[in-house]
């Protein structure tokens, strides 16, 4: 495997979660032996990689090779085609790690017309980055990150409602960096009474997600802090449509259901390509019980909590056979301090 593949590989990673519904790429221009460009997209309607590498190579790039995380564009979006950038630039080689498979694309031949030779170089790594966003961009709705921080016996808060500190400090260091990882954060009413949050980031250079409340209702307490913390927008979802708000930042949005997949698809035209689930019991179920979660984080402190079990982050309204359980498999473990970390995807 050629290490200035594994390069553009990993400058797609570093701008993982910040282009909206496009995804992230890197690409890694070489000439003789050196590196004469890099690039990556940086966000929706910016740049893409090959150009930004190619702009940097400027002349070097002829005769030299490209290297890119995902197969380069032949369509006119907001930017025009990689690949005339890449015929302009006068390339000899072409590298790709992973076909982009949600759109119809003749790349490899009008590259191959005009002389270049192309190699579609397979990469495990590559194609976990990607897998993700082909099924959200085929399904037109966001990729969904759940996550939830509770104690060993699955408490997200004791029966009387106290939920404060159940993980420790590297687990909210954690959880900020996952929120400046995706475009929006949704969480419900009942979180929104209980705890008060602001679900910012407050990390260096960090990126405020969105907020989009869910409520119903539309019974919202609007002297919360998170309505006057001058930060990112923030959406609600309702289904009363008498519920207006005077504050600038706030929407409200009026659905006739609030389903799980009426949201996701309005959250998708509206931009949003990754969405965190930061809620409380009732919600979070409603997420794992249905087919719209790419993937599952939970933070287990190591504390049992008792209780009859009404703030237990999973639960349902009927017994479920236990063929018919949602299942999950775990990617990823980490230990934070004497937190643990779990990464799971729903089989």
């Amino acid at each position: 495997m050629s290490q200035y593949l594994n390069y553009a590989i990993e400058l797609a990673k570093m701008v993982d979660g910040q282009t909206g519904l496009n995804p992230p790429v890197g690409a890694v221009v070489v000439n003789r032996g050196r590196i004469v460009g890099l690039g990556a997209h940086l966000k929706k309607g910016d740049k893409h990689a090959e150009v930004q590498a190619l702009d940097m190579a400027k002349d070097a790039a002829k005769g030299g090779t490209i290297y890119i995380s995902l197969e380069p564009c032949t369509h006119f979006g907001s930017t025009p085609p990689c690949v005339n950038k890449i015929i302009e630039h006068g390339l000899k080689k072409v590298v790709y790690a992973v076909k982009d498979t949600t759109l119809p694309s003749n790349g490899d031949e009008i590259l191959n017309s005009h002389g270049i030779e192309v190699e579609f170089r397979p990469h495990n790594e590559a194609e976990a980055l990607y897998k993700d966003f082909f099924i959200a961009k085929n399904e037109a709705i966001p990729q969904v990150t759940v996550k939830v921080s509770c104690s060993l016996d699955g408490k997200q808060a004791t029966d009387m409602g106290e939920s404060k500190w159940i993980t420790n400090k590297s687990v909210k260091q954690d959880v900020f960096k996952l929120r400046h990882q995706h475009d929006a954060v949704l969480t419900g009413k009942g979180t929104l009474e209980a705890d008060n949050p602001q679900y910012t980031t407050r990390i260096e250079q960090g990126r405020n997600p969105i907020r989009v409340i869910l409520s119903k209702s539309g019974q919202i307490n609007f002297d919360l802090d998170m309505f006057n913390h001058p930060s990112e927008q923030i959406w609600i979802y309702t289904e009363n449509d008498n519920l207006v708000s005077n504050i600038d930042r706030v929407t409200v949005i009026a659905l006739t259901d609030c389903s799980i997949k009426n949201i996701l698809e309005d959250l998708y035209e509206k931009g949003i390509g990754r969405l965190l689930v930061e809620a409380g019991p009732t919600v979070t179920s409603l997420f794992l019980q249905s087919n719209y979660i790419n993937e599952l984080i939970i933070y287990y402190a190591p504390k049992l909590i008792g209780g009859s079990g009404r703030n237990q982050f999973f639960h349902t309204e009927t017994v479920v056979e236990l063929a018919e359980v949602p299942q999950f498999e775990v990617v990823n473990s980490d230990m934070l301090e004497q937190n643990i970390k779990l990464e799971l995807r729903k089989k």
